[in-house]
């Protein structure tokens, strides 16, 4: 019976020993999942995260969005066309773009990337329009096509110094940017790719760039042979003298610019150089043998030399054309009335119409100059105060510093014969006074 009872009081110690181990391994299991909530947040929050760390949609509630630090890379297109995202903040933990992400974001003001992307992909943030702010990392060295295209409300941005890459329409329709800093080591810009940013007024290119190069706030190639692009801003433009080539869409949708005047240097000007632009007149050179046709632009009027690709584009073009005056001065004609001989020597250049050089001889100029030569002659002033003297029959115009010459007979010496007439006169009459009262004073004795 003893022995009975010792085997239930063992049976009945094993077992609780038995139910005391089961219930530890119960909490062990109970506890296991503890590292599972933050993936659950992330969900959450409406965050979309593959097992490889990719973000590949967003479902939030929108606002102020940080992305979750275990993201490593954002598929395309993961925030396209979400309108209720305000900001957003980028970890340090994301190296890689996909196109697109933030594309048609229309609400989106503010983004801030913290990590060490390449490049800022096509369409990244395409459309959106409210747009003010990008901070783009040290470590992009491609901005990709119309990865800023018609971002209306971007007003500037700062291109990192690892830049290479400026793809077609980049910064397409950016209508608020004022003006963009090209970095030295750019060596390529797409076409387009500030078309319709019209409020930019400046191109400012490191000088130590090996490709481009800018002037008066208009691009060109490194040589400074090759307009590239002028701001369609700019209310008016200097071209740099030496420049050869108006490139294609160099002038396009320049609105503000009425006049243009091309160096001599200039020899081509290529297709729709001008397209859309407000150019109404331009003085194109005789150095120019090529023109392109423009095909959205047509101007009041283009002065140029006679018989020249300019005369031809004019014409050609049903356009009105201004021959420029010579370089070689017109024949002076004289005055068939005016018989008087021009003094002077070389005392005054073209004396009739204002003499520039001082006189290296005596004589006197003619109408226009006022102002004495060294020697005498005259410089020419300008000036036209006149007085009225006639040659014969015709009235000739004479400067004020002119004189007419006395037509009084002159003696050799130059003193005038009735002088000494009146002196003799006077003294017989003082020796007949004299004598007369000599003969009275006879008389009385």
């Amino acid at each position: 019976m003893r022995k009975t009872r010792k085997i239930l009081a063992l049976l009945a110690i094993f077992c609780m020993m038995f139910s005391m181990h089961q219930n530890t391994v119960v909490s062990y299991a109970t506890e296991a999942p503890a590292e599972q909530p933050a993936v659950d947040e992330a969900a959450a929050n409406g965050f979309s995260i593959d097992n490889t760390g990719t973000l590949v949609g967003y479902s939030g509630v929108g606002g102020d969005v940080v992305i979750p630090s275990t993201v490593t890379s954002i598929a395309a297109n993961a925030f396209a066309g979400n309108t209720s995202i305000t900001t957003v903040t980028i970890p340090a933990s994301v190296a890689l773009f996909g196109s697109g992400i933030f594309a048609n974001c229309t609400s989106l003001t503010t983004v801030t990337i913290q990590g060490n992307i390449s490049s800022i992909p096509t369409q990244t943030f395409y459309n959106c329009g409210n747009l003010r702010s990008v901070y783009v990392p040290a470590s992009v060295t491609a901005i990709g096509s119309e990865a800023f295209a018609e971002c209306v409300s971007l007003s500037g941005i700062t291109l990192p110094g690892a830049v290479a890459t400026i793809a077609d329409r980049a910064f397409y329709d950016c209508a608020s940017l004022s003006g963009v800093s090209i970095p030295a080591t750019v060596s390529s810009i797409g076409n387009n790719a500030f078309t319709g940013c019209v409020n930019m007024t400046s191109y400012n290119v490191d000088g130590s760039n090996g490709y481009y190069a800018s002037s008066g706030g208009c691009l060109y190639n490194k040589t400074m042979t090759k307009l590239l692009s002028c701001p369609e801003g700019r209310s008016s433009a200097a071209i740099a003298d030496g420049t050869k080539i108006i490139g294609s869409n160099a002038f396009a949708n320049c609105k503000a610019i009425r006049s243009l005047v091309l160096p001599n240097s200039v020899t081509t000007i290529e297709s729709n150089a001008f397209a859309g632009s407000g150019i109404r007149d331009i003085t194109i050179m005789a150095g120019v043998t090529s023109i392109g046709s423009q095909g959205s632009w047509t101007a009041d009027i283009i002065y140029g030399e006679a018989n020249s690709a300019a005369q031809t584009y004019a014409n050609s073009n049903s356009i009105v054309f201004q021959a420029l005056r010579s370089s070689t001065p017109p024949e002076e004609t004289e005055d068939p009335g005016d018989n008087t001989e021009k003094k002077g020597g070389n005392g005054g250049k073209k004396p009739n119409d204002g003499g520039t050089t001082p006189g290296n001889t005596g004589g006197e100029g003619t109408t226009g100059g006022t102002t004495p030569g060294s020697a005498g002659g005259t410089t020419g002033g300008g000036q036209t105060n006149t007085a009225v003297r006639t040659t014969g029959t015709s009235p000739v115009a004479a400067s004020s510093a002119s004189h007419e010459k006395d037509t009084t007979p002159k003696t050799g010496d130059g003193v005038n014969p009735v002088f000494f007439f009146c002196i003799a006169f006077m003294l017989v009459g003082i020796c007949l006074l004299a004598v007369g009262k000599r003969r009275a004073m006879q008389q009385r004795r």
